[in-house]
């Protein structure tokens, strides 16, 4: 065997740095593999950036959905008093006893 059909050949520093490598043939029939790869890498990040967005929005509905409930809440208890309050002063007009909203009797300072 001889030595030098045995012998790989080495790339420097400065061919990788030149550029030489990306010129050879091994490198220029990789060329659509690489742009796979590229275009796989640009997806992966629009796919991620879609994610955090709906995420967010994810985030906000909950927020909001939870102030709804306790809005809904709140206006039920109103509506539920002002219901029991109606139901009151139809039973008290039933009986010919009126529902007074104001104090029972004037009052005055004179001096």
């Amino acid at each position: 065997m001889a030595k030098d059909g045995g012998k790989r050949k080495r790339s420097s520093l400065a061919q990788v740095l030149g550029g030489d490598m990306l010129g050879s043939h091994f490198m220029l029939k990789q060329i659509p593999l690489l742009l796979l790869i590229l275009a796989f890498c640009l997806l992966m990040v629009a796919v991620r950036y879609r994610v955090e967005s709906l995420n967010k929005q994810k985030d906000r509905m909950k927020k909001e959905v939870s102030y709804l409930h306790e809005h809904r809440v709140q206006m039920q208890k109103q509506y539920q008093e002002s219901i029991r309050i109606s139901r009151i002063d139809r039973e008290l007009d039933t009986i010919g006893v009126g529902l007074v909203a104001g104090p029972p009797f004037e009052l005055r300072t004179d001096k």
